[in-house]
């Protein structure tokens, strides 16, 4: 096919199609060229034919389908015999080519950035065209509102159409459901943040942790009305790349201190590279291992203070984590992974300390369900009463835990008297249980 130039009566719109530039693909015609604008039935963009702005089209056409593009015949007879017709020699269009930049050879289609896509690469939109869409709104650029940039890894990120764009009027048509997509057709939801059709009249909230983000993403609001038209609203989100914060120098994350011995170590200010969020630093324990019980972190002036002031710490490896994060970013942090032993051998309790062994036991109960129980020794009663259910539990086996092998809890367990008869021995309990 060669090219032919159309100029759609008073819209101000020529289209040029190249060389060799139409092909039949199924039921559709594809075709591409260049032109300055386009009219459809439901979208009209027009550029002044004395100082045309040119743009890339490629269209998938379905001649059986009249809701969008005019149609109209005329024989080949009656082209060649009208004025507007102009046929061309295979090198006067490779002439015509090179000069108009659209075609670097005869058979190769070049794809340029278009402005009647969503003001997205052609490239990306080939296969999703909007001349076709009742109203197409870019939310990107135009107005002042510039898209959306976005650190990764930060907390989510508002963007609300009805307040930052001028697309809440489109939007509100789509009353027959929304989908939030990328430009190749994949659900954006989830990927890069989410869609509320219900906050402050439409928004969406972007928020990714993922590296794979990092970059321009061509996003699509697209929905149908009641009256069976597709409207579709675009916008750009820049995401950005964004590192954890760190320190300026490297820090001691080891260290080897003795009983009663005070060590203070203050950590150097953290800086954040990108510089769009504040550096935070705090403590963490480490998962399965032994926290310093000693060790206290002062958030003003950044400094560790290690106070380790019992024999009990002596020997021991104890483990923590400082981390250093952006304030408003759960995940893009770093760990340092610390320790802090204390000379010395570790004491054992057993050898160490002089204790007695105390034994005790519990008396038969009596009709009324009272009963006592009588330590081996002299023991502080008052404090294991008050401790009771922090260090006993108390449990019945009736006759039939041979067949259920099941204990049994008490309704109450309660105190009456301590001391025994007289209350001075300080090893007799007494007690009433109730059962249920």
């Amino acid at each position: 096919m060669y090219g032919y130039n159309i100029n759609m009566d008073t819209a101000a719109v020529s289209m040029w199609l190249g060389e060799n530039s139409m092909f039949v693909l199924g039921n559709h015609y594809i075709f591409g060229g260049q032109s300055y604008g386009y009219k459809t039935k439901m979208q009209n963009v027009t550029y002044s034919t004395t100082a045309p702005t040119k743009d890339t089209f490629l269209f998938k056409y379905d001649p059986a389908d009249d809701s969008c593009l005019y149609h109209s015949g005329i024989s080949g007879a009656s082209l060649r015999d009208s004025t507007v017709f102009k046929q061309l020699t295979v090198s006067a269009i490779a002439s015509l080519s090179k000069r108009e930049s659209y075609f670097t050879q005869a058979e190769q289609f070049i794809a340029y950035s278009s402005r009647y896509s969503g003001a997205f690469d052609l490239g990306d939109t080939m296969k999703y065209p909007r001349m076709c869409a009742s109203a197409s709104i870019n939310m990107t650029g135009g107005n002042g509102t510039g898209g959306v940039q976005y650190y990764r890894g930060q907390y989510e990120k508002s963007y609300w159409i009805g307040l930052q764009s001028n697309a809440s009027a489109t939007l509100g048509r789509m009353d027959r459901g929304i989908t939030w997509m990328f430009q190749n057709g994949t659900a954006a939801s989830g990927q890069i943040g989410r869609f509320d059709r219900n906050d402050r009249g439409g928004a969406i909230w972007v928020q990714t942790d993922s590296e794979a983000a990092v970059g321009t993403r061509r996003t699509i609001l697209r929905g149908c009305s009641h009256f069976n038209k597709l409207y579709e609203i675009y916008l750009y989100i820049e995401v950005l790349s964004n590192t954890y914060p760190d320190f300026p120098t490297e820090i001691e994350t080891s260290w080897t201190l003795s009983v009663n011995e005070v060590f203070k170590y203050r950590l150097p200010a953290p800086k954040d590279k990108e510089g769009n969020d504040e550096p935070v630093v705090y403590i963490r324990a480490m998962v399965s291992q032994p926290y310093p019980p000693f060790l206290s972190y002062d958030n003003y002036t950044r400094e560790l203070a290690f106070r380790p002031d019992s024999v009990w710490y002596q020997g021991l490896t104890y483990y923590f984590t400082i981390v250093v994060k952006e304030k408003h970013s759960d995940s893009v942090m770093y760990p340092y992974y610390c320790t802090v032993k204390i000379s010395g051998k570790e004491i054992n309790p057993m050898t160490f300390l002089n204790f007695t062994d105390v034994t005790f036991k519990l008396t038969p109960l009596s009709r009324n369900s009272t009963g006592a129980i009588i330590f081996s020794n002299p023991v502080n009663l008052t404090f294991v009463k008050e401790n009771w259910d922090a260090m006993f539990d108390v449990y019945i086996k009736n006759v039939t835990f041979r067949s259920h092998n099941t204990t049994w809890p008490l309704l109450d367990w309660e105190f009456t008297s301590l001391g025994g008869e007289h209350g001075n021995d300080s090893m007799t309990m007494n007690f009433t249980a109730t059962f249920y």
